[in-house]
This record gives C-alpha cells, sequence and structure tokens, in this order.
C-alpha cells in the first residue's frame, strides 16, 4: 500500500467515541504538538450549538468566502461522504489529500503512543488540511457539547459562537439547561468574542456568567432578527451595537427554508461583522450558502421531496413550525432514530400532521428498531397507514418514486438514514459556497 492508502485505511480503523471513558482533550493536544500545533496557525470561528450549528458555520464559510477568503470547513457527521467533513472553498477534501494527511497524523500518534478516536482523528485532519492548503480562514463546528471536545484544542479562535441549547445527549452533556449550557460554554476563550443565538433564560444565565470579561453579543439584547415580507426566507437583521459601525441593518434572503434559519444566518451575520467582514458580504454568503438536508427541497424524475436531517426534539420542533407554515397536513413520511434520542418526544409532535409513515432504520449499530417506533405510535385508525421497511432501503425509495406528482415526500430523523437516501437519489454535488 501506498501512504495515501495506508492513511485512509488508518482513518478507517480507528474506532469512535462510544460514551464510555468520558472526554480528554490531552491526546490529541500532544498528538497536533507533534504536528506543530496547526490549530493555532490560522484565524478560526468556533461553533457550538444544539441545533443550528451546522447551518452556522456553512454560512459563516460562505460570508468568508464572499469577502475574497480562502476558507476551511470542519463539520460534524457527514450526510453521505467521510470527506464532507472538511471542506476546502465549497468542495470535499479529495481521498489523496485525506489519505496523505492521515499517514502524517498516524506517524504523529504511534510516536506518542496516543490512541485517538475517529473524530479526535478528523478533528486534527481538518487542521492539517487547513495548512497544507493554505487556508486563510478556518471554521469549525463542535462535534459533541464543547468543553471537552476535540475540536476545543483552539487556543485562540477569532470568535466564538453557541447557536442554540437544547436537550440532546443528556447521557453525555447533563439532564438540565445548565449543565448543558456550562459544556458547550466550555469553548468560551479569554479576550475572545462571543456571540450566542436565542438560548433559554437558564442557559443564558450560564453563558453570560462564564462569559464575563469577554466581549460578547447576546440575541436580543444587542441584535434582531424578523421576517421582513411573506416569504419565509426573507428576513430583516438589525444589529444595535457593530464593532464595525453602530447601528447596521440589511435585509437579506436565504435559500435555506424554515423560519429558524433567519435566526441562524442572524447569528453568522454578526459572528461575520464581529470579526470585521462588511454587511455585503454578509448578504451575499446567506444568499449564496448551499447546505444540504436542512429542509433540503428537490425534485427526482417528478418526484418532489423535503428532506430534513431533524434528529432530535428541537430539530422536529423546528420541522413542524415548517409544516404549519406551509399548512402541510396528512403527509408522506419517511422517519429513522437512533435509540440515544428522545425518539418518543419526537414521535409525539409528528403525529399530527402524518398520514403514511415509512420506517426506515439508519445504518447504525444504535439504529432504533422498528418494533418500537410502532408500538410507540400507537395508530389503530385505518386512515393512518404505516410501511415497515427495516434496512431495506431500495424498496423504500421504489416506493416513493411511485408516487410522482403528487404531494412532495418528507424525510426526517437520522442524519445516518437521510445521507443513505440522498445518495440513492443521486443529488447533484454542488458547492457549498462559492468564492468571490
Amino acid at each position: 500500500m501506498n501512504k495515501v492508502q495506508i492513511g485512509l485505511h488508518y482513518l478507517s480503523s480507528l474506532a469512535p467515541w462510544n460514551g464510555r471513558g468520558g472526554f480528554a482533550l490531552q491526546p490529541i493536544k500532544e498528538v497536533l504538538a507533534r504536528l506543530g500545533d496547526p490549530q493555532d496557525g490560522l484565524p478560526i470561528l468556533h461553533i457550538a450549538g444544539t441545533n443550528g450549528k451546522g447551518s452556522v458555520s456553512a454560512t459563516l464559510a460562505s460570508i468568508l468566502g464572499q469577502s475574497g477568503y480562502r476558507v476551511g470547513l470542519n463539520i460534524s457527521p457527514h450526510l453521505e461522504v467521510l470527506n464532507e467533513r472538511i471542506v476546502i472553498d465549497g468542495w470535499p477534501v479529495s481521498d489523496e489529500v485525506l489519505g496523505e494527511l492521515a499517514y502524517d497524523l498516524r506517524g504523529a500518534a504511534h510516536r506518542g503512543g496516543d490512541q485517538i478516536s475517529f473524530h479526535e482523528a478528523i478533528t486534527a485532519l481538518s487542521f492539517l488540511c487547513f495548512r497544507e492548503l493554505s487556508v486563510e480562514w478556518g471554521v469549525v463546528e463542535v462535534g459533541l457539547g464543547g468543553r471537552l471536545d476535540a475540536s476545543n484544542v483552539i487556543s485562540r479562535p477569532a470568535a466564538t459562537v453557541i447557536v442554540t441549547v437544547d436537550y440532546d445527549h443528556q447521557q453525555i452533556l447533563g439532564n438540565t439547561l445548565t449543565e448543558i449550557a456550562s459544556e458547550k460554554a466550555g469553548i468560551i476563550k479569554p479576550g475572545t468574542p462571543l456571540i450566542s443565538g436565542l438560548l433559554p433564560a437558564e442557559a443564558l444565565a450560564v453563558v453570560k456568567r462564564m462569559a464575563k470579561g469577554v466581549p460578547h453579543r447576546l440575541f436580543g439584547v444587542d441584535y434582531d432578527v424578523r421576517r421582513a415580507g411573506e416569504h419565509e426566507r426573507t428576513f430583516g437583521y438589525w444589529n444595535k451595537s457593530c464593532p464595525v459601525g453602530a447601528n447596521v441593518s440589511f435585509e437579506f434572503e436565504s435559500r435555506l427554508s424554515g423560519l429558524h434559519q433567519g435566526h441562524n444566518m442572524a447569528v453568522a451575520a454578526t459572528a461575520a461583522l464581529e470579526v470585521g467582514l462588511t454587511s455585503e458580504a454578509c448578504r451575499s454568503g446567506i444568499q449564496g450558502v448551499f447546505w444540504p438536508g436542512r429542509l433540503e427541497e428537490c425534485e427526482v424524475m417528478g418526484r418532489r421531496f423535503v428532506l430534513d436531517a431533524a434528529h432530535n426534539p428541537a430539530g422536529i420542533r423546528a420541522f413542524v413550525s415548517y409544516l404549519n407554515a406551509i399548512q402541510a397536513r396528512d403527509i408522506d413520511l419517511t422517519f429513522g432514530a437512533l435509540d440515544t434520542k428522545n425518539w418518543e418526544q419526537m414521535l409525539a409532535q409528528l403525529k399530527p400532521f402524518v398520514k403514511t409513515w415509512r420506517i426506515l432504520q439508519p445504518e447504525s449499530e444504535r439504529a432504533l428498531p422498528e418494533e418500537r417506533i410502532v408500538d410507540s405510535l400507537g395508530i389503530s385508525s385505518t386512515e393512518i397507514r404505516i410501511v415497515r421497511y427495516g434496512m431495506d432501503y431500495e424498496s423504500c425509495v421504489r416506493d416513493l418514486m411511485r408516487d410522482a406528482g403528487g404531494a412532495p415526500a418528507y424525510v426526517t430523523g437520522s442524519m445516518y438514514m437521510l445521507g443513505r437516501l440522498r445518495r440513492m437519489l443521486s443529488l447533484p454535488k454542488r458547492a457549498l459556497w462559492a468564492r468571490k
């Protein structure tokens, strides 16, 4: 095997973090030190949050691209292929680059006898890619939590962002919003600006306390966003204490559907303004970003789809808000979840809107058995239809395509399931953003 093959094999051999044994930053810190600490070689925006952090991260990368910069983006998880986790100027990094740098990472880990997880490795690889491919700005999404996430090795971020705080991963982050907020606020660094989205009161109190002495912008205090017109993707933005000029305001239109994206785009714009980018770059970057699998509306051979990676109760709330906004009822829904999620709450929110349930299991050892979903639905009405597919994705796609020309088919739940279906639908590859 050559270096690229050895590197890719090493990466695929690493175990995902399984929730046991806790977190620790020391192993990845030591490996990165042997590689010259690439995470501190360029300005990086560090993004945490229960939901919305991917949308904010991609939008910030787009805004930076519209400002003329060469931009690297690290996200977690991916939808379809591993390479999507490291994006340079809008496109996933190649196997060749990924494999060669993974070979170097493997050597650095072995020299110190360090056992790192897959998430630690892909995070370290993103920093190496940023350096080797001469990236001028990096945007890094937290994988899980914040305080002890592998991405928190960034010692001098240009700004940190906490988009949302809600219930998810309670078995790891804590059972209260106060505990969860404490973990996410662990990315705050002395002297580094903090931007927060609209947070619940108890979470906001934690963030305020941990941000003492740090310049910060809190949603509803220093900036605001409202829908500017009847179209759900057009919004007005007001920043009352902008560092590049007081009372910045502009309208923006997003390709991303859902009123919640207005909030996410405002958070991204505030972070961009905080680090010196212009309102024109914000507007262009917001309008130009493409973020697949987030209320993604598409058509395949005459069949319309809406694909949304709403994989926790907060995500389902946003999905249901979208259904209400377009007055959708009696929908055809393909759904699957992981057993680590609060899936019963998710089902309870969805039930009033669904006429046809297509139950599909994600390709994961944590997949929720379809029997448990069916039992929880407890539907006896003959007007409600339930179709069980197990992991037979081919049959599910075949059935979905039979109803071309009708109402949209909706898909939501696990990102593992959504990514597999998206790949099977052969949706075209597109850049996430364009460099000006």
